[in-house]
């Protein structure tokens, strides 16, 4: 059965609403005897060994005294109280999350299964591990518990709805939406933030939108959720309008760090010089430039992306050495290379080393390779990534091969480019191999080209590595082979994203979709460049 319909099997409805009745039932109880339980300690006067159960950080993150204590409840009977055995549970799994996945996964499996009848909280906590370590096996938790008539309660739609967003189907996010409405769950506020969340996450911003205005009270998860999920779905111009909304409304919630640092992550992809200074204005005004240095990392890469590395260069200097971080450094090589300035993001890497005595991280050497390749700097790129592992102990990754082949293909040096992916320690990705293709199609090496297209075909996604190959052809004058391969595109490559361009008029910032003609500015751009043709006799 598809996984999209696996929560609405036959019968499944009548399920969730004798749920519903139950509730009432559930919330009249409230649960007294596991309240006395805890109230009075009679277990743990008459065993002491449980006193391990209210340990936040059990044993040191181990295993060995949990697994004694499994031992013990077994052997004393305390497998059958539900609220011992959820305990257990719950340490297990969620308090030794940094420990080794799949030993907890194995013990804390084995603790559910001796469960005789797990109750909302075993349940939860099986949902919320499963929901970060596998999404699939979450939902289907939720469907057990389901098949058992347990109640879930306003704690298992947000692990349950994280599950949903991570396999980006919006239809499994309905289908608990639905359940949440079942069960008059719709008016908690952590509930409506995690279904505004998931939403936003598998690309729905219509059904995002309609949750977020049917909230009654929104808190600012809720405005924060808004403005970076608009964010990520590159919509920059309404996730602004919702900050404006948020700071020129009265609406009774103040923005926190990580509002702010979204809104500025949309100015900076708008390419929008004047928003970057308004809001910069707006920070300084307010204070929050004395308290926090994520803001000026932020700045630093708001200005970075306008083209503006004077500015950026400036907040930079403006903070002091104790607040400056990694952060703030890589910031600022990431600016220098995403505008050609190779020279300029070698001399903050040194700087960064020598004044401020910060290491590099596997980001930083990223943001410094590719300022080396997209300035043509070989030598010193070679010399940076060869210190990497040697020495800063920094294993290189799919990134750094991606950059160092990069740097060789657009120079020319081919061979050793090959060579390269030839001899890496992991399998090269469409990125790798679209880089070397690119340099094959730059210098025009048939050779080469042919043999790393051969090596994109074995991967899942293609991307454009068949454009440049026929393009590669055409300029061969081999037109067969490349009518051969546009007819292959057509039958097996989807339709690319339409192109999206931003243009600043007299303080205006207007957006341009390629296909959309019923934008007025575009309807009125197309009005004068016909009357321009006529001018023209054309």
């Amino acid at each position: 059965m598809p996984l999209k319909n696996i929560l609405f099997v036959q019968g499944r409805i009548t399920v969730v609403n004798h749920l519903r009745k139950s509730l009432n039932i559930c919330k009249s109880t409230n649960f007294s005897s596991q309240t006395n339980w805890v109230h009075h300690n009679q277990l743990f006067q008459r065993h002491p060994r449980l006193r391990l159960l209210e340990q936040q950080q059990c044993c040191n993150q181990t295993f060995h005294p949990l697994k004694h204590l499994l031992s013990y409840v077994t052997v004393s009977g305390l497998h059958r109280n539900s609220f011992v055995m959820s305990r257990l549970l719950y340490l297990s799994l969620i308090e030794l999350e940094q420990g080794d996945r799949e030993e907890q996964l194995e013990f804390g499996v084995r603790i559910f299964n001796q469960i005789g009848k797990p109750n909302v909280f075993s349940w939860n906590t099986m949902i919320r591990f499963f929901a970060a370590f596998d999404p699939v096996i979450s939902l289907h938790y939720y469907m057990k518990m389901l098949a058992q008539e347990v109640v879930p309660d306003k704690y298992t739609f947000p692990f349950l709805l994280q599950a949903c967003g991570a396999s980006f189907n919006v239809g499994l996010v309905e289908q608990v939406h639905c359940h949440v409405l079942k069960l008059v769950l719709d008016h908690d506020l952590f509930v409506q933030n995690s279904l505004l969340n998931a939403y936003l996450i598998c690309d729905s911003t219509i059904a995002a939108w309609s949750v977020f205005d049917e909230m009654p009270e929104k808190d600012i998860v809720s405005w924060t959720s808004l403005i970076s999920g608009l964010v990520s779905l590159s919509n920059y111009s309404e996730a602004l309008h919702v900050f404006k909304r948020l700071v020129v409304d009265d609406c009774g919630v103040k923005p926190n760090v990580v509002t702010v640092v979204s809104t500025m992550s949309a100015c900076g992809s708008l390419g929008s010089i004047n928003l970057t200074k308004c809001m910069h204005a707006l920070l300084e005004k307010s204070g929050w430039l004395e308290h926090d240095v994520f803001l000026f990392n932020s700045l630093i890469d708001a200005y970075a992306k306008c083209g503006d590395l004077y500015n950026a260069r400036k907040v930079l200097d403006d903070i002091q050495d104790i607040k400056r971080d990694l952060y703030s450094w890589t910031a600022i090589i990431s600016g220098y290379a995403m505008h050609g300035c190779g020279l300029d993001a070698l001399n903050m890497f040194s700087h960064m080393e020598q004044v401020s005595g910060l290491v590099p991280d596997a980001v930083t050497f990223v943001a410094i390779l590719s300022a080396c390749a997209h300035s043509g700097l070989v030598e010193e790129g070679l010399c940076v990534f060869e210190s990497m592992n040697r020495k800063y102990q920094i294993e290189p990754d799919l990134r750094h091969y991606g950059c160092i082949v990069d740097l060789l293909g657009r120079a020319g040096m081919l061979e050793r480019a090959y060579n390269i992916v030839e001899n890496m320690p992991m399998e090269p990705n469409l990125a790798v191999l679209g880089s070397l293709l690119s340099g094959c199609r730059l210098h025009n090496n048939l050779e080469i080209g042919e043999t790393v297209l051969r090596k994109i075909e074995l991967l899942k996604e293609k991307g454009g590595a068949p454009v440049l190959l026929s393009n590669m052809y055409a300029n061969e004058n081999q037109w067969s082979k490349v009518v051969d391969i546009r007819k292959e595109m057509r039958g097996t490559m989807q339709g690319k994203p339409p192109g999206r361009s931003w243009i600043q008029v007299k303080d205006m910032l207007h957006e341009f979709v390629a296909g959309n003609e019923t934008d007025p500015l575009t309807m009125e751009l197309h009005m004068v460049l016909e009357g321009l043709e006529k001018l023209s006799g054309l």
